[in-house]
């Protein structure tokens, strides 16, 4: 009796450092899954980021306030959708929000996928008139 009750404990611990030991690669390899969407994420946020900074005159930012839009990442066979949002506000010589219009506008774009709860990545812009 006392040797099946060793062995029965020996197997317990070992069961228990296997499913720790497996725990730890899952949560690595999803921190591996979420660091890719977020360099795929970037590029489509920098790419839309240069796109508006060429082809948008400063008085027609007020526009892309509020907007949503999908950016899709594609290399090869994978395409990666992204709901991108567009905030654009005034700001002041210091960066800080203002009440009333400015010669400076913020633009911010805020990425996101539905495999993940949060934004993966926000990039912000000041262009000046």
């Amino acid at each position: 009796m006392p040797q099946s009750l060793m062995a029965f404990l020996a197997m317990m611990i070992a069961s228990i450092a296997a499913f720790n030991q497996m725990g730890s690669k899952a949560a690595v390899f999803e921190q591996m899954i979420h660091s890719e969407y977020e360099l795929m994420a970037n590029a489509v946020v920098i790419e839309r980021m240069e796109i508006i900074a060429v082809g948008t005159d400063f008085g027609d930012l007020d526009d892309l306030d509020g907007e949503t839009m999908t950016g899709t990442f594609a290399a090869g066979d994978l395409d990666v959708d992204f709901t991108l949002t567009l905030d654009v506000w005034y700001v002041d010589d210091d960066g800080d929000p203002s009440a009333g219009p400015t010669s400076q506008q913020e633009l911010e774009i805020t990425a996101e996928n539905t495999h993940f709860n949060q934004p993966l990545v926000v990039h912000s812009r000041i262009f000046t008139e």
